[in-house]
């Protein structure tokens, strides 16, 4: 009993030295990105005279996906500070003399490296979805020159759907048009409007025309007069029109697997980059696991050396090579070139066989 009591006394004191590490080098780097993204922004929102409350307001809604975005890499900064603090300050060497294995600290430090990866994936999964989605409804709420912004398209059943541009937070499409087809190869009719307001729910086509393909008919337009007909029957509401507009949002894992099953209307995110993303959000707590074992072998700095070995240094590459070794397989995955699971799982694999080869190489060194 005691012995136990022991052994959670170390967990959570390795536990909380290493989660005050990392949140506090996330936290720097948090800073940092922030500064860098508000020089790029602070003209845009100047320009559109929000002053120092609009300033505010996007950092604070930016804020969850930048520091979700440096958490991995936090992990392996924090990783590397805290094991080789506690290498220089002998506290391994005493923990070694109690009978604590390389195995062993690894397994100590599972439950708080694991609570880390639990933190990114819920800030990936539910946080940053909405407040990036917050943010872009807002970024065109205020945007001064909409009509500066690019021509999208995007897919609802066998319909395509062409827009110019949105203003209003999504309210107002410009220059809309819609090819309904038969199936995917026989167009049926094509609706332009000049513009398309959402009011009570619905959507309104503003100065419409109708083109209908068919054998015996003229190809011309026709102006659509009946307030009927100028109802656009679609679920599509302004959030989810700000969401089509820019498909690198952050999306949850529920809408991802409900546009897998064609069970969500309107979409338009490639379904390479929805498998490829699923699988690596899944894995997501395997990528701090690695992170902590890239960082292990700090703890064989000669107690001579102290800070002038070069052993952190080559951790912390080894960890950059990992995040772009990973970020290259999830192009490819991404790009339909490697199956999701092919562009997500080996990166891990490798990279765990790799630093636990080099880890049992240094301990077998006399």
């Amino acid at each position: 009993m005691k012995n136990m009591f022991k052994q959670h006394q170390l967990i959570i004191y390795l536990s909380a030295r290493l989660l005050s590490t990392v949140l506090g080098s996330a936290l720097i780097l948090t800073i940092i990105m922030e500064a860098l993204t508000l020089l790029e922004q602070m003209s845009p929102i100047l320009e559109r005279h929000l002053g120092w409350k609009g300033i505010v307001h996007y950092m604070g809604l930016h804020l969850p996906l930048l520091f979700s975005s440096v958490l991995p890499l936090s992990m392996l900064i924090g990783s590397i500070v805290m094991l080789t603090q506690l290498t220089l300050n002998s506290e391994i060497t005493i923990l070694r003399s109690a009978g604590l294995s390389t195995v062993g600290l690894i397994k100590k430090l599972l439950p708080a490296t694991l609570l880390l990866g639990v933190i990114c994936f819920i800030f990936h999964n539910y946080i940053t979805p909405k407040t990036e989605l917050n943010l872009a409804i807002w970024w065109n709420k205020t945007n001064l020159t909409p009509q500066q912004d690019k021509e999208f398209y995007f897919y609802q059943g066998l319909d395509i759907i062409s827009v110019n541009y949105i203003a209003y937070g999504g309210s107002t499409i410009s220059g809309l048009t819609i090819y309904k087809r038969k199936d995917l190869s026989h167009l049926e009719a094509i609706y332009t409007a000049e513009t398309a307001e959402y009011k009570n729910k619905q959507w309104t086509l503003v100065n419409a025309k109708v083109l209908h393909i068919a054998p015996g008919t003229p190809l011309e337009y026709t102006d659509l007069t009946k307030p009927e007909d100028k109802i656009w029957e679609t679920s599509l509401t302004p959030r989810t029109l700000i969401n089509l507009s820019m498909p690198s949002l952050p999306q949850t894992l529920h809408n991802m697997f409900l546009q897998l099953s064609d069970k969500v209307e309107p979409f338009r995110t490639p379904t390479n980059i929805i498998k490829t993303t699923i699988w690596a959000r899944l894995f997501l707590p395997f990528t701090f696991i690695i992170m902590l074992i890239v960082a292990i072998p700090v703890i064989f700095i000669p107690p001579r050396a102290g800070l002038k070995s070069w052993l952190p240094i080559y951790c912390l590459g080894a960890g950059l090579l990992f995040i772009i070794f990973q970020e290259v397989l999830r192009a490819l995955g991404k790009a339909g070139t490697l199956p999701a699971p092919l562009a997500v799982i080996p990166s891990l694999l490798i990279f765990i066989f790799a630093m636990s080869a080099i880890i049992l190489m240094i301990e077998e060194k006399p």
